[in-house]
């Protein structure tokens, strides 16, 4: 499965919303990776297994399911993650990038790749679900960083 989607963080035509910097979505999406807990629904516990200042290798608990991820940073423009297959998890990889067409005009893409799960008689593909459940994650995901950037946490 390839999918992709964009999230947009300033809409200049509403001044009444506030304005997040790059810097502020930057450090947002830098603790979504130090801190899943705080971001993802599920993460019951989560280790840093490795951590430099480009890279960190984690390992995610999920209600019956251990996720080992590796995570990798480009300042203020991408951060990747790469999930590690094993018998229950399919290798996936997730790349968000920051745009900014024009000054303050910011987005993010959210790229998805993953092996497709066939689920044969249900009546909405996996497929489907997952991306509506990407979206919704990665619209939360935005939520959360305003609301931190709001109390002045970055």
């Amino acid at each position: 499965m390839t999918f992709e989607h964009i999230v947009q963080i300033n809409d200049l035509t509403k001044p009444e919303l506030p304005i997040l910097t790059r810097f502020q979505i930057w450090e947002g999406l830098v603790l979504r990776a130090r801190r899943p807990d705080k971001f993802l629904v599920g993460v019951e516990e989560y280790e840093i297994l490795e951590q430099e200042p480009a890279y960190m290798k984690r390992c995610l608990q999920l209600p019956g399911l251990q996720i080992v991820d590796e995570v990798r940073f480009l300042p203020e423009s991408r951060i990747e993650y790469r999930t590690l297959p094993t018998d229950a998890v399919p290798a996936a990889t997730l790349v968000m990038d920051i745009e900014e067409p024009e000054p303050e005009s910011i987005f993010i893409r959210f790229r998805y790749y993953s092996a497709s799960i066939e689920n044969e008689g249900d009546s909405m593909p996996y497929d489907q679900f997952l991306q509506q459940a990407y979206v919704l994650t990665d619209i939360e995901t935005v939520q959360i960083i305003r609301e931190l950037a709001g109390t002045g946490a970055f």
